[in-house]
């Protein structure tokens, strides 16, 4: 991987990132851990910047993670199966995917109770916010009302849409 292909995060280990940001301080803003204060050495350093895999700087500011594209599935439940081979293809080829948490329409009978098929309804909206974009599984051309209004949502928020047959 070519490191743009990297996010640069905070060490979220307050106290040792706090340690570490004085003694860079201490040290006119190289970092802690070089031998030397050249151009290549001011934090953050020219070896983390240049570093094409994931993981901690030398001295531990800072943290180097893989930008991941998000992508929600929307569909009928009733497409189990169909939701289980996208979320692998599409897990395989680098992204995070979020998925429906129950399947009512293929036996999970506790969508259908108290209240709580309105309850998952909105969670899977908050899913289609949280992502980049959205992944339709609309076999045979169904799409149902539900999978309608997080269509609808997605627009709303200007998603990006693909669907599983044009």
């Amino acid at each position: 991987m070519h490191p743009n292909d990297y996010e640069i995060i905070l060490n979220p280990d307050f106290i040792h990132r706090k340690k570490i940001e004085e003694a860079i301080k201490e040290n006119d803003g190289y970092c802690c851990c070089a031998l030397y204060k050249t151009d290549d050495t001011k934090c953050i350093c020219k070896d983390f910047r240049e570093q094409d895999h994931s993981g901690f700087c030398h001295c531990g500011r800072y943290y180097k993670i893989r930008k991941c594209k998000i992508v929600t599935l929307c569909g009928s439940t009733r497409f189990k199966d169909e939701f289980i081979e996208i979320q692998k293809k599409l897990t395989l080829e680098g992204n995070i995917v979020i998925s429906v948490g129950l399947f009512g329409h293929s036996g999970d009978e506790e969508v259908w109770t108290n209240n709580n098929k309105q309850m998952l309804d909105e969670i899977h909206k908050s899913k289609i916010a949280m992502a980049d974009e959205i992944f339709v599984i609309n076999k045979n051309g169904y799409i149902g009302e539900s999978t309608k209004s997080e269509i609808e949502w997605a627009e709303e928020l200007g998603k990006k849409i693909t669907y599983l047959e044009s």
